[in-house]
């Protein structure tokens, strides 16, 4: 967390009739304000919060609308942006129907969500992490996003790794964690970072940021063979792959660490960064650098995604990724493996010992593929046991652990896109029993929230009948990463994989309990698009019907 060392000025909220002014100037002399226009009888201002109030007659059955306009204005020149259309939006996605109305609510709610997060450029849209907290570009957050969404629209993808590429790191700056070839975590602006108050924008304190750009990347290449975002992104790509070698690698091992440049900057540079989400038996915080688990994971899966891309263009890069990839999982997995537990460490500190807590983390392992079949087999079943398997979704923290906290930011809550993660890992090692239960979990955890709009992270108690699952105060609603995780979960019951020239997909199909039918209309998916259903009868999950133009479906 960043301390606040600057701090401007606020006018009293002023009201002229049905008009509300709310003033800022900053310490720099930007000037801001937001004007809300709304029908009410008079506004209240005073020491506290302003109030108005608007009465409205409603007859039963009948319907009634209110408009209130909010308008906000600055002194800065403001970006251009494109209009949204949500319309534009819905015409252009996937549809989805299923015979499970939550499972159809929990889809458009995120579909929704993500319209509203994310911003159009040329090259598509570029989704902002969340709100309020991440209203910012952020590297991990959009590449997972752009990841999870590819089966809803695919335009997500060159969007985020245009912009990602267009604000990698150059030269090497230790205040702002800025190195050649990284690619940042967030891009903030705003009164902090022009004032000096924060550690700079684009800020680059993140590790895993580089190898989810690269797997982006190949990933997307795949998806949209119709333009060439290897050749388009290819000086770019080079670049975090050497960061991931030489920068991204601090000792030489194989593994990338992380280790802050400067005291100002974030301690824990993975997507568990909280300060208290690697602990050692004694609770404190391991010495480091750090490599984490599921870094190492991403490395591998966008190292051999990228060589299977490039084998027909560059056969010499694709050898050449093939082998790092190859050498860094086998140390892998005599270096994470915990034999006694058929478990994945969390992590190595800085003297090469395990951080041996179990934790959510290896599900990650497992959606990237990194795991041998065995380990992978027995990874997820270790996912569904109850300590971490919570009945809404999979904790970040096993209960049994001494340092679990249900209602912590990340040591034993539940997070969708985490959660997501496992569900895809488990399809991936053949556990389609256990990625079913856990997607009928993240289905009923959503129709437990207002809307079916799931949060950032939820409280990680047992369920149990009768009580919803535990809010926590301050998650971010919506976050992208949480609308996405339906998305990746639709990928995972269509068993949908997709060649690396784009001219064929694959598909294994399952389905959660209390859906027996789920299709897509219109999915776009590399060289064509095609309707598919998968239906259960007799208590098996088939193919029921496909049409696909310009691909070759495998079933």
């Amino acid at each position: 967390m960043v301390k606040r060392i600057t701090k401007g000025r606020r006018e009293p909220a002023a009201a002229n009739g049905h008009r509300l002014l709310f003033r800022y100037t900053a310490v720099d002399g930007v000037k801001q304000s937001t004007e809300v226009l709304a029908p009410v009888d008079a506004w209240q201002t005073g020491d506290g919060p302003a109030a108005g109030r608007v009465a409205v007659r409603v007859a039963p059955g009948d319907r009634r609308s209110i408009e209130i306009d909010i308008r906000v204005h600055s002194t800065l020149p403001s970006p251009v942006i494109a209009d949204r259309d949500w319309d534009a939006w819905q015409r252009t996605s996937t549809k989805f129907a299923s015979d499970s109305p939550d499972l159809d609510a929990w889809i458009e709610r995120s579909s929704l969500d993500l319209f509203l997060l994310s911003d159009q450029t040329a090259d598509g849209f570029f989704p902002s992490a969340g709100i309020p907290w991440f209203v910012a570009p952020f590297g991990r957050d959009s590449v997972m996003t752009a990841l999870m969404t590819l089966p809803l629209r695919r335009d997500l993808a060159p969007a985020v790794l245009r912009k990602l590429s267009d604000n990698q790191g150059t030269r090497d700056v230790p205040e702002r964690d800025e190195e050649p070839g990284r690619i940042p975590h967030e891009i903030r602006q705003g009164e902090i970072v022009r004032t000096g108050g924060a550690f700079g924008t684009p800020y680059y304190g993140t590790v895993d940021a580089p190898p989810l750009f690269v797997w982006l990347a190949a990933e997307a290449a795949r998806w949209l063979p119709e333009r060439d975002l290897i050749g388009e992104f290819e000086p770019n790509i080079r670049a975090a792959l050497e960061w991931m070698e030489k920068r991204g690698d601090l000792d030489g091992d194989l593994f990338i660490e992380f280790e802050r440049k400067r005291p100002t900057g974030i301690t824990n540079q993975v997507w568990k960064d909280s300060g208290d989400s690697y602990l050692n038996a004694k609770g404190k915080r391991p010495e480091g650098p750090m490599a984490a688990v599921e870094v190492q994971a991403y490395a591998i899966e966008a190292m051999r995604s990228l060589a299977e891309v490039v084998a027909k263009r560059d056969p010499a890069w694709s050898a050449e990724l093939a082998t790092r990839a190859e050498a860094i999982r086998k140390k892998f997995e005599r270096a994470f493996w915990m034999e006694g537990r058929s478990f994945y460490a969390q992590a190595l500190d800085g003297k090469k010992r395990l951080v041996a807590d179990i934790v959510s983390n290896p599900g990650h392992v497992l959606w990237a593929g990194a795991a041998t079949p065995a380990h992978g087999r027995a990874t997820a079943r270790r996912l569904r046991q109850p300590d971490l398997a919570s009945g809404w979704g999979i904790r970040t923290r096993s209960s049994r652990s001494k340092h679990y906290n249900p209602v912590s930011y990340q040591n034993g809550s539940v997070w969708p896109h985490d959660t997501a993660f496992a569900a895809a890992g488990m399809a991936r090692y053949g556990n389609k029993t256990g990625a079913a239960r856990t997607i009928a979990e993240m289905i009923a955890a959503a129709k437990a929230f207002p809307d079916w709009r799931i949060p950032e992270l939820f409280g990680g108690q047992p369920r149990r009948a009768g009580v919803l699952p535990t809010t926590y105060p301050v998650a971010c609603v919506p976050l992208a990463w949480s609308a996405a995780s339906p998305f990746l979960c639709i990928r995972t019951m269509l068993g949908l994989s997709v060649a690396a020239d784009g001219s064929s997909v694959g598909l294994d199909p399952l389905l959660p309990d209390g859906v027996d039918r789920f299709e897509a209309t219109g999915l776009r998916v590399g060289a064509g698009d095609m309707d598919v259903r998968i239906a259960r009868r007799r208590g098996r999950v088939h193919v029921d019907e496909i049409r696909a133009r310009g691909l070759t479906v495998a079933d």
